[in-house]
Parts: C-alpha cells; sequence; structure tokens
C-alpha cells in the first residue's frame, strides 16, 4: 500500500482539481491511502511520501506551482515520484523543467500505462468527490455533477489553448453515464456542470439535450425545494447556435447562458445567438469579452455597448466578463497587444476592480464606470489608478485638475503621455525622469506624487466607486 499526496497550489481555483480526484479513485481502487491538500503544508512535508501528484493550472500560476513542487521535494525519495500535470505543465513545460527536477506529464490522461501500470485510462474514473468534505477550501459549486461529453474543439483559434491540449475533436462519454457513475457511488448532486469546450459542435446535440432533460434537469426543475441548474461553463459557440439549438438548450435549466464576443467579426453572429436565445426564454446571459489580442480600447468599448443596446432592446440582462489574452509563455502576465498601451491596459484593470471583473447592463453605471463615448472611455483609462477606482472620493480633489490638465493636451501629447507612462512605471530613475518631463510634470505628479507609487487607498467600499 502507498502513501499518495495530492496537492493542488493554493491560487484561486473556482472548480476542484478533477485531474487529481480521478488519481485519487485510481489509487483507492489499488489499496492506496491518499490525502489530499492545497498549498505548502508543514506537517505533510515532514511526512514521507511514496508519491505526491501535484496539478497545474493557468501558465502565469506557474511561478506559484514551482515553488510548490520545490516545497515537496524533500518528501519524496527521488524527484521521480513528484509527478506533475495538468493544463499549465501541458502549455509550457520548459518552464517547469528548467527551474525543477520532477516528473512532468503532457496532455490529458487518456490511455493506460502514462502514470504506471493503470490498465486503463485515468479519465475514464470518476473523480473522488468523497475528498471535497475533507478540505476547507471553498470550491464553487460544491454539489454538482462535474460530466464533460466532448474533447477539443472544431475552432483553432489563435488565442485559445485548447488545439494544443486537445487537438481533436470528438466524443467522450453520454451524461447519462457519467451522472449515473457519480450518483452510485457518492449519492446524487443539486447541479450540473458540463466542461466541454464546445459542446454546440456535436452531431447529436438532440440526444445530449434529451439524456440532461431526462437526468431531472428539465426547464423548472426541482430537487426537493430548491432549483436545479446546468452549467455549460465553458461558455457556447455563438456561431452555431440556430433557432433549433436555441430551442433545445431552452428545455433544459440553463443558467447562465455563457457566450463568447472575442473580435468584431463575431458581431451579426453574436446578436443573432442572443436573440435567439432571449426568444427562447432566456434572459440571463453572461459573455466572455476577449481584449490585448489582435483588437483595441476601441473594439472592447464597441463590444462593451453592443452588451448594453441588447440588454435595452431584448429586456433581457447581458454582463459582460472581460478576459485579457495573456500567451502561454508569459509566465508574469506582461504582455501588451499589438492595438494596446500598458496605461489602458492598466486602467481596464482598475476599472474591473471596482466592478469585480464584470460589467453589468445598468445604463448608468456603465456610463460612470466606462464613459458615454469611446473618447471618455480612453479618458478614463488614462487617469491614475486611484482616481479611477475611487472616482467619488478624488473628484474635487486631485481627479479636476488631473482632467483639466489633461483636457489641455492634443491628441499627439496625449499619446506621448499615455507611452511615457508605460516606461515609467517600471523605471529605477522615475523621480528624476519626471522633475525632466517639461510640460508632463505637473501630470506625472497625479500618477507618482514626488515620484513614488502612491501607497494606500480611501475608505470607500468598491461598490460605491463611481456613484
Amino acid at each position: 500500500m502507498w502513501n499518495v499526496l495530492l496537492i493542488e497550489p493554493d491560487y484561486k481555483s473556482k472548480f476542484p482539481p478533477l485531474g487529481l480526484l480521478r488519481l485519487s479513485s485510481y489509487h483507492k481502487e489499488a489499496g492506496d491511502a491518499v490525502t489530499f491538500a492545497r498549498g505548502r503544508v508543514p506537517w505533510l512535508q515532514q511526512l514521507k511520501w511514496h508519491r505526491v501528484y501535484i496539478s497545474s493550472l493557468f501558465t502565469w500560476e506557474l511561478p506559484r506551482t514551482v515553488k510548490t513542487i520545490q516545497y515537496y521535494s524533500r518528501s519524496v525519495e527521488s524527484c521521480s515520484d513528484i509527478v506533475v500535470g495538468g493544463i499549465g505543465a501541458t502549455l509550457y513545460p520548459s518552464y517547469i523543467a528548467e527551474h525543477v527536477d520532477c516528473r512532468v506529464i503532457e496532455g490529458p490522461l487518456d490511455g493506460p500505462g502514462i502514470i504506471s501500470g493503470e490498465r486503463r485510462a485515468i479519465s475514464s474514473y470518476i473523480p473522488d468527490y468523497a475528498l471535497l468534505d475533507r478540505i476547507a477550501y471553498d470550491y464553487k459549486p460544491r454539489d454538482a455533477y462535474f460530466c464533460r461529453v466532448t474533447r477539443g474543439c472544431i475552432r483553432k483559434c489563435k488565442f485559445c489553448a485548447v488545439p494544443l491540449l486537445e487537438p481533436e475533436f470528438g466524443f467522450s462519454n453520454g451524461v447519462r453515464t457519467q451522472v449515473r457513475h457519480i450518483e452510485k457511488r457518492y449519492g446524487e448532486r443539486q447541479d450540473l456542470i458540463i466542461l466541454d469546450n464546445n459542446i454546440l459542435g456535436i452531431d447529436d446535440l438532440e440526444h445530449v439535450i434529451a439524456e440532461i432533460r431526462e437526468l431531472g434537469f428539465g426547464t423548472g426543475s426541482k430537487r426537493g425545494s430548491r432549483k436545479r441548474s446546468v452549467d455549460f461553463n465553458q461558455g457556447l459557440d455563438a456561431r452555431l447556435v440556430t433557432p433549433k439549438r436555441a430551442r433545445l438548450l431552452g428545455s433544459i435549466c440553463l443558467d447562465p447562458i455563457r457566450l463568447a464576443f472575442d473580435f468584431d467579426g463575431m458581431e451579426p453572429a453574436y446578436r443573432a445567438a442572443v436573440k435567439r436565445l432571449a426568444s427562447a426564454g432566456f434572459r440571463d446571459f453572461t459573455t466572455y469579452v476577449l481584449f490585448n489580442f489582435r483588437d483595441d480600447p476601441q473594439s472592447l468599448y464597441r463590444r462593451l455597448r453592443i452588451n448594453l443596446e441588447l440588454s435595452r432592446e431584448l429586456q433581457i440582462m447581458v454582463s459582460a466578463f472581460p478576459m485579457r489574452f495573456i500567451p502561454m509563455n508569459d509566465v508574469h502576465r506582461r504582455h501588451i497587444g499589438p492595438g494596446w498601451t500598458w496605461r489602458y491596459l492598466r486602467g481596464i484593470q482598475c476599472v474591473l476592480r471596482a466592478t469585480r471583473g464584470m460589467v453589468g447592463p445598468n445604463p448608468d453605471f456603465f456610463k460612470a464606470a466606462f464613459g458615454e463615448t469611446f473618447e471618455e472611455f480612453i479618458e478614463i483609462i488614462s487617469m491614475p489608478d486611484r482616481y479611477i477606482m475611487y472616482r467619488n472620493h478624488f473628484k474635487n480633489d486631485g481627479a479636476r485638475e488631473w482632467r483639466r490638465l489633461y483636457g489641455a493636451l492634443s491628441l499627439e501629447k496625449r499619446r506621448e503621455l499615455i507611452f511615457l507612462l508605460g516606461e515609467l512605471h517600471c523605471s529605477k530613475d522615475r523621480r528624476q525622469r519626471i522633475r525632466s518631463s517639461g510640460e508632463f510634470r505637473r501630470l506625472l505628479e497625479h500618477y507618482y506624487p514626488n515620484g513614488r507609487t502612491p501607497r494606500g487607498t480611501p475608505n470607500d467600499v468598491l461598490e460605491s466607486a463611481f456613484g
């Protein structure tokens, strides 16, 4: 019998690490003792383990993952007894290899013998849901079936990691089979999470939706007194939302509807998809809006306003979730797309901190947060950080003078200011450069008083940042 340790690094994670939970089922079936934890735990480090598995998520979390690997390297006899896999390890294995000695598994565990002598694929094991009851971390949702019907995606988007993680699109397993196996071992669950990359790409969607309905997830379904929900968590491909598919989706308790609006060319398909889904009865939408790839601030602002227009026109709620593109080899999240600048990306980050990452369809709030016009939007994301996040506090103290000075600049001078700010944020001689910046000096003092990054923030709560 082996003593096996499963570790998820302590990055923020909404869903439980299903790969680790499947490994738990595999090892328990073999008679091994399994322990699951998050992060670097001193008393676990002091024990000796036959094997330590460590998961990885986003590539920008790989520095944290490497520290976790190093932390547990003294807890095994050999470096090969630490096995690291997951998304980050698959996309950027060389980063791990350059910093720590361990065994890296690239790609999905979808075949026999990848880990050791297992006779069937680890991916075929039902996740060990029992482990979640022994950990304090608040995964959401905790009481749900996690299923995948397909692997891969029919698209080959350059900004997406799926073509590298799962190059081929195809059927994996039926929803009914997965749910029944989970129920048999762990009991009935409240909700259903479908983790497919592009579920609408499947040929027999009608059969999949029928299975979901038959499992107790039809429109308005309840378990006891609680409403049930289905979540296609990776989002739906708006280009594949036909009237028939919209009606099929309307026959299950799908909540929320997740779509993507990744680039301007998707606008006709995106508008049509929202209208068809609204006709099928859906009222709450969450749309992923990609930026910092091949777009620019005007593209982002325009796509956000389209959500506002659709909400008003159809009397629905279309909330946006802006997602900043980061290349897979950028572990420090410093990438600046060709249509962007450091200051504009920083400004977007400040606005989204105040909105908690979401952009709701309330017109007054949108106007206050992002501006009524594109010109106002550019002015907002050009402001010093604290003037953006705490606009009420600074509207008469600092921000008014900043606006006067900024408004007096020509468009060319404003561009010069924005590029200068991109150089100053990491400059080692910032104070001297500000002193010699001529006409920009008074403006730059608002960003860096006495050449320093302002410390501390007002006591305003974020919800009231925009009034």
